[in-house]
């Protein structure tokens, strides 16, 4: 008898979804794109959120021209942003982190993105139908739903995205975005067991972490503590290309509070998630 099915998180967009929401989203990423690039190595000023994290006018404005976009065309739907806050609607939502690693983008690393996630409301509450992560810096941007995950360059070229096979532990990439000792990656005591497993492991994080993974650059990318729109676009792309993704305990990540996320090539999860879940009691 063959093992159930692990279970999926993201919802099925329908053919008629795909065909309106999908060129919809390529208009996000662009506009998002476009005043990202007016900031990047330009020594834009950084500033300090309530959290004491840090904004950018990058951060601010790509929010406030995608917000504009999507309140031109959808005046309806929900949208909730990491730097404006939320707007109630009805039937779809949208999540925007417009700057997915600002720490990299003011040190002028490469590894940062902008995270688009669509959800749709079936009586149940939100749960993801499409997810995009976008890499400006580099031209490229995964667009993934449960049924699949495409890569499309800035040339106008696309390809499936798929993560790789991963059978072993030992033979497995572990990605992070900072090292499991610093108080931000809010690790359990089992991921420094799991460094001692893998073959091998880098502190190449925020949503690069997870492209890498679903374009078969990595097998397992680990963030302990997380915002709902770090997440939401996450899990139809990896999902998408293949991957499985859970909490660290291995429940589902955006019902989970606080919110925490593995991403593995699929073979290796339950063996990630043992070493990871924190013990009982």
């Amino acid at each position: 008898m063959s093992d159930p099915a692990p279970p999926r998180f993201a919802t099925d967009a329908t053919p008629d979804e795909k065909r309106e929401f999908e060129p919809f989203v390529h208009e996000l990423i662009g506009t998002a794109f476009g005043v990202i690039a007016q900031h990047f190595l330009r020594g834009t000023a950084v500033m300090q959120k309530h959290d004491a994290t840090p904004v950018t006018l990058a951060d601010r404005g790509a929010e406030e021209a995608m917000r504009a976009l999507i309140e031109r065309r959808y005046p309806r739907h929900a949208i909730v942003g990491e730097e404006l806050g939320r707007k109630d609607g009805q039937r779809y939502r949208w999540i925007l982190d417009p700057v997915d690693g600002t720490r990299a983008f003011i040190t002028n690393c490469f590894l940062f993105g902008t995270l688009i996630a669509l959800e749709r409301d079936d009586g149940e509450g939100f749960r993801p139908l499409l997810g995009a992560i976008a890499h400006p810096a580099a031209g490229l941007a995964l667009m993934g739903t449960s049924s699949g995950t495409t890569l499309y360059a800035r040339d106008g070229s696309a390809r499936p995205a798929r993560v790789r096979p991963c059978e072993r532990l030992d033979a497995a990439t572990l990605l992070a975005s900072s090292h499991w000792e610093c108080g931000e990656q809010s690790a359990t005591p089992g991921f420094g067991a799991l460094i001692q497993r893998v073959r091998m492991y880098r502190t190449w994080g925020d949503c690069f972490g997870y492209f890498a993974l679903a374009t078969g650059g990595a097998d397992i990318m680990v963030d302990g503590a997380l915002a709902y729109w770090d997440a939401a676009a996450i899990v139809p792309v990896v999902e998408g290309a293949g991957g499985r993704v859970s909490s660290v305990a291995g429940a589902d990540p955006l019902r989970t509070q606080p919110h925490s996320l593995v991403a593995t090539a699929g073979a290796i999860h339950d063996d990630v998630v043992r070493l990871l879940a924190p013990p009982p009691g």
